[in-house]
């Protein structure tokens, strides 16, 4: 067998014309498919076996399969129990033209199935022939992969505008939102940047980069069993910045691309194979564009260092429960058993540190790309809130917080941004902030008619407080109860406590009465 080339994969699959070389392909089999994607049994479709051309003894045997593939635009092979194989590479043969390259393929990372990575060839047409070489042991349980990636249903809806690059919408590369398996996971924070490459030739041309993600969307999801595509953000070769994994770009989504530190991470991957080519001026340009932006956002220093917890698994280098502490700006492989982002790709690190630290020299960080201080400029600034006092921080559930003088602005991506400002913020700060039984503000702080008082609603919740009086906490069915009569309009009028334990329930006192809770019936009943 031939020894495989340091050709691109894109150059590799494409075929080089001439005339189609003949192989003993079986019929295709049933192909089981989902959306796009098929799969198809490599078992028992072996044309040559043996020891791979260069091998030295003890080398485990090999097995070459071949499948006739009809469309489809992206490869990948998924294997049967047991130990994943050391070795696996694929080659295309296009209807009437000669065999492109073997290109070796890379094992996908953290995944629940065990598989390579995804490589797009663009456009197979029809009657084309995949042949798979991989170790004879694992070719039983192994099954070629085949993407396509659809026309998608795309729009020109870009992200929200901000200080920050240019990010394309999911919307823009089309993403099927129903391929989704869960709603976002968020960290508290960003800790740290990791930088990856797709593990793809790069040969694809502008137009078809929404099709490229689209491809690895339903790899990640359909045959790896993602709950999203596993990237936050993809970069292509041409400096267009993709909005990868759901959730928000400036909030601590939790990705799935760097096993063992996917909580706390942003996960960058340029999309190409940067194992003996570089990574273009533009690619790198975007790359530390966004990654300058993403610590702007969270205060972080491109020359740092982060120290995170080790979940393990995947091809970690850490066992779980490990504390590891990594440059700011890692590599895939820094973190993980992996060439991931190519040895050319390694050595642009340092490029990219200094970048990183070049731009936010040249850009301090400012909160026009933030909703904090977007809405501080909204609510009248310095006027209604005083100076800060202090930089903005991370809050629970990916939230994020300022303080200032007169109040305090929190943003939840869930819930939007608000402002608790005077006793209030008081109020709210003694409780435990977000922490507390109130959760994250849904409302800002409103000042009511004629100076009566003044309230904030919160999402388990409410501050209420009559003028020149202490505030106090509304919450759960008395609150339900006590809106349901008109709230401080009501008989009832201000509360006058916090809710507070009574035998068999919670009861809550108000100018007007008390409202009591009991705990076995769910009703609320007024007391006096």
């Amino acid at each position: 067998m031939p020894s495989p080339t340091p050709l691109s994969r894109r150059a590799a699959l494409a075929g080089a014309g001439g005339a189609l070389v003949a192989l003993a392909v079986p019929a295709p089999a049933h192909a089981a498919s989902a959306g796009g994607v098929r799969s198809l049994p490599l078992g028992g479709r072996s044309l040559l076996s043996g020891t791979a051309s260069g091998a030295t003894a003890g080398d485990a045997a090999v097995t070459t399969s071949a499948v006739r593939v009809d469309g489809g635009s992206m490869l990948g092979v998924t294997f049967g129990p047991g130990a994943a194989p050391a070795s696996v590479a694929l080659r295309v043969t296009r209807a009437g033209a000669a065999p492109g390259g073997w290109v070796e393929l890379t094992l996908e990372d953290d995944a629940p199935v065990r598989a390579t990575d995804p490589v797009w060839t663009g456009d197979l047409g029809p009657g084309a022939v995949v042949e798979v070489r991989l170790p004879r042991s694992a070719a039983g349980g192994a099954d070629l992969v085949v993407v396509d990636p659809g026309a998608g249903t795309r729009t020109a809806r870009p992200l929200a505008a901000g200080d920050g690059p240019a990010i394309r919408s999911r919307a823009q590369w089309g993403a099927d939102e129903s391929l989704r398996r869960a709603e976002p996971e968020y960290a508290d924070t960003v800790r740290a940047a990791i930088v990856h490459h797709t593990a793809d030739g790069g040969r694809y041309s502008e137009a078809e980069v929404p099709a490229v993600i689209r491809g690895m969307y339903r790899y990640h999801t359909q045959t790896l069993g993602w709950s999203d595509l596993g990237y936050n953000v993809v970069v292509d070769r041409f400096g267009g910045i993709w909005e990868g994994r759901a959730g928000g770009t400036d909030r601590p989504v939790v990705g799935a691309h760097a096993g063992g530190l996917n909580t706390g991470t942003f996960g960058v991957s340029m999309m190409g194979d940067f194992t003996s080519v570089a990574p273009t001026e533009a690619t790198l340009r975007a790359v530390a564009e966004v990654i300058a932006w993403k610590f702007a956002l969270h205060g972080l220093d491109a020359r740092g260092r982060a120290h995170l917890t080790s979940s393990g698994g995947g091809t970690s280098r850490w066992a779980a429960g490990t504390p590891v502490e990594i440059a700011a700006i890692s590599a895939h492989r820094d973190v993980g058993f992996t060439a991931c982002p190519g040895n050319v790709g390694y050595t642009r690190m340092d490029d990219l540190r200094g970048r990183v630290a070049a731009l936010l020299a040249a850009t301090p960080r400012t909160a026009a790309a933030s909703p904090i201080s977007r809405k501080h400029a909204e609510v009248g600034g310095a006027g209604l809130l005083g100076a800060a006092t202090g930089p903005e921080g991370d809050a629970l559930r990916g939230g994020r917080f300022r303080h200032y003088e007169h109040g305090s602005i929190y943003h939840q991506p869930g819930v939007g941004t608000h402002v608790v400002r005077g006793s209030h913020r008081a109020k709210y700060a003694a409780l435990g902030w977000e922490w507390s039984p109130l959760g994250f503000p849904v409302a800002d702080t409103t000042d009511l008619p004629g100076g009566a008082g003044s309230f904030t609603h919160f999402e388990h919740g409410s501050i209420y407080r009559r003028a020149g009086a202490d505030p106090h906490v509304v919450r759960g069915a008395i609150r339900g109860a006590w809106s349901s009569q008109g709230w401080e309009n009501s008989r009832f009028g201000f509360p006058v406590s916090d809710e507070y334990d009574v035998p068999g329930g919670r009861a809550s006192d108000f100018e007007g009465g008390q409202l009591r809770w009991n705990a076995s019936t769910g009703k609320v009943r007024e007391v006096w």
